[in-house]
């Protein structure tokens, strides 16, 4: 007899399936029996167990993400939004599905939603579906570049993934192409080629669809070069004028494909033709020109009247408006609430300018201010000013919270710095890319030295990536002092840069670039194996001595650090006990949910914990006590003046209070004079390091230091 539940499921055209394995994608049907349901699974059969296969390929590739799901310990949900399967039978079924741990059971929830795809076909010719189309184009994007993301940066001998994300993007209904660094295009769906089919029909001599995409970039964005050079991602609108003369408009999504050497192996490219919702819009001359979203003028019609402003030939300055980590606020709000801070804030940059100064929407979280009659640069810093203190009021989000966020500014002279739209959209677009690693709200005036600046950078990155390949580092140590005993019981990895022609380089001068490249990801690596080497070393000898590891935001952030942790550590039969890693008091504030699982799994290894720098950073004294922590280290900025400044003291003296009522010890750095170093004995800190004992020193030398202690 069919149960009450069942009969329920059957109403909502939904099934309910138990994965069973995540490796094979194997199946228990719990619960549904519709007709649709055996059409999707049609080897199913009678079986209460059966294996999801490359039938299902959309299915299948959302299995990837719920595995990662159901691997946390904890209840949790994760839906894969609408999409389409042709069934054996060419049936077209629209489904959803739903990811569930629950309760240590990792359940598939798989609903037939043709009701819903039905109104939105009937719908579809009206304007405000169309334009909320749109927005579902976008996380579609968003949804397909973190699958195909994903999947690039497995191994390449995984082909059977490969295989099945072959399948998932000719399912596609937008046009996909993964091409090679040099654009040579490996994959391109069937929507792809029906997107430019007009073009090549009337052609003698064809032309690659992805050729037709970079040519219009090339044309209509003056940043495009710079996207390219720094290997950033883009999207927004282009237009196209198909054979013979019919006018459409693509939405483009492009990404970069990054390995650890900060080298694009990949690029992904997405394209959709938008040209219905465009000439919804166009009946209206203004709405033609109008962002949809902050109903400021669009990037067109800023073009148009930059151009304007260039042939009247009166002064003026050019301002580039960028939010910083938008995108993590997207991934943290949710896109609903990124559209309305988008909204939001271009009132308040409107509110902020004069009627005769023009703002408008050019990218995604970027807004372009053309500041008319301002000559002088003191008037266009107390314009942007006026701007930084609307944008430095809190924003509100559906929930009783509010948050703040920061702008950079590049601002760039017409026509002290440039004369044409091409050099001063690329002037400024440098202005505000050079102002954004501040992380905070930043003017940067666009000047010679900043683009001569750039370019040095640029050499410094490609010896870097030269460096990493040619293993051209060296890795030091700085002995750790027990104050008891005053013997080295631990000691700080610090690399160095053995450059072929400069010689030893001080991680100052390349770490910096290191971490806006990107290669901080594959030198964090090559450190911690060196580490490993250098542990495994010292214990063959009878030395037990820690050594601490510095981590970089990014490496924090990086989701495959602690696997390459621990096979590093696997791989040189290392004991964990004797690593330490070492975070800065701003990684915990800013990324407190990852830090506290990476530091929580590396405590579960046995490794320890430390807090570089404290006390130079946020205030952070609420996550000491919640955080996973073993050391404090105390910043060399308090130990220089302790002698003499009475607020140095008192610092230090509540430090080494505080850590020792939370259970941790202390290590004091910067250690150089007797003075210092009484103070820290008599407030009883626990360790001290600095060029009193020893400045880091090569391995060969601190061998030295060991056996002379002895």
């Amino acid at each position: 007899m069919t149960s009450l539940l069942n009969k329920v499921i059957n109403a909502l055209e939904q099934i309910v399936l138990e994965v069973t394995d995540t490796t094979t994608g194997t199946v228990k049907w719990v619960e549904g029996d519709g007709e649709w349901a055996h059409d999707l699974f049609p080897k199913s059969g009678n079986k209460q167990e059966f294996t999801i296969n490359e039938e299902t390929p959309f299915l299948l590739d959302f299995l990837y993400d719920a595995t990662l799901l159901w691997q946390v310990p904890e209840n949790g949900r994760l839906r894969s939004g609408l999409w389409t399967e042709t069934t054996l039978n060419n049936k077209e079924l629209h489904l959803e599905a739903t990811a569930i741990r629950q309760d240590q059971h990792n359940l598939l929830i798989i609903t037939n939603q043709r009701e819903d795809f039905d109104f939105q076909q009937k719908t579809k010719q009206v304007a405000r579906e169309v334009l909320l189309s749109y927005d579902r184009l976008f996380l579609k994007n968003e949804y397909l570049h973190t699958r195909l993301l994903s999947i690039l940066n497995q191994p390449t001998e995984q082909s059977h993934i490969l295989k099945t994300l072959a399948k998932v993007i000719e399912n596609a209904e937008f046009a996909v192409f993964i091409a090679s660094s040099d654009f040579n295009t490996n994959i391109e769906n069937s929507a792809a080629l029906s997107l430019f089919e007009e073009q090549n029909l009337l052609s003698s001599a064809p032309t690659r669809p992805i050729n037709i995409i970079l040519n219009l970039m090339q044309n209509q964005l003056p940043e495009y070069e710079r996207i390219l050079a720094t290997h950033s991602s883009w999207d927004g609108e282009l237009c196209w004028i198909s054979p013979p003369s019919t006018l459409k408009w693509l939405k483009v999504a492009f990404y970069p494909v990054i390995n650890k050497l900060h080298e694009v192996e990949n690029w992904i490219i997405f394209a959709n033709d938008i040209s219905t919702i465009k000439h919804l819009v166009q009946r209206n001359e203004k709405l033609a020109m109008q962002d949809m979203l902050t109903e400021l003028p669009n990037r067109y019609a800023f073009l148009q009247t930059l151009e304007k402003h260039i042939i009247s030939d009166s002064p003026f300055y050019l301002l580039y408006i960028d939010i910083n980590e938008f995108r993590r606020h997207n991934e943290f709000y949710g896109h609903e609430e990124g559209d309305k801070l988008l909204a939001e804030l271009s009132k308040r940059i409107n509110a902020a300018v004069k009627s005769s100064d023009f703002v408008a929407r050019v990218g995604g979280d970027e807004f372009a201010i053309i500041l008319a009659n301002v000559d002088n640069q003191s008037s266009c810093e107390s314009a942007i000013s006026r701007i930084i203190d609307s944008v430095n009021k809190p924003f509100h989000t559906k929930k009783p919270n509010s948050f703040h966020i920061s702008i950079s500014v590049g601002a760039a002279n017409y026509p002290n710095d440039a004369r044409n739209v091409d050099e001063l959209m690329k002037f400024v677009d440098l202005s505000a890319y050079n102002g954004k690693k501040n992380k905070k709200n930043t003017i940067q005036f666009y000047s010679q030295s900043m683009k001569d600046a750039s370019q040095h950078l640029i050499i410094i990155e490609q010896e870097l990536r030269r460096a990493i390949k040619n293993n051209e580092f060296e890795l030091y140590l700085q002995p750790i002092i027990d104050i008891k005993t005053n013997c080295i019981n631990k000691a700080e990895a610090l690399i160095r840069w053995n450059h072929p022609k400069n010689g030893l380089v001080s991680p100052d001068d390349f770490i910096p670039i290191a971490e806006r490249s990107g290669l901080i990801i594959a030198i964090g690596e090559w450190v911690i194996n060196r580490t490993c080497e250098i542990s495994k070393e010292l214990s063959n000898l009878g030395f037990d001595i820690k050594i601490s590891m510095n981590l970089s935001p990014s490496q924090v952030a990086d989701s495959n650090l602690f696997t390459y942790l621990k096979a590093s550590i696997e791989d040189n039969q290392v004991d964990p006990c004797l690593l330490e890693l070492e975070v800065t008091e701003d990684v915990l504030v800013d990324d407190y949910s990852v830090a506290e699982k990476l530091l929580s799994k590396a405590r579960q290894m046995g490794m320890s914990v430390s807090v570089d720098d404290f006390g130079t950073g946020y205030s952070s004294l609420s996550y000491l006590k919640k955080l996973p922590l073993d050391y404090l280290k105390i910043d060399r900025s308090f130990i220089k003046e302790i002698v003499a400044d009475d607020n140095d003291k008192a610092i230090v003296r509540a430090v080494i209070a505080m850590a020792h009522n939370l259970n941790l010890c202390v290590t004091a750095e910067g250690v150089e004079t007797q003075e210092q170093l009484s103070f820290l004995v008599d407030n009883a800190c626990n360790s001290v390091q600095g060029y009193m004992f020893s400045r880091p020193i090569s391995i060969v030398h601190f061998i030295k230091l060991l056996n002379e202690q002895q």
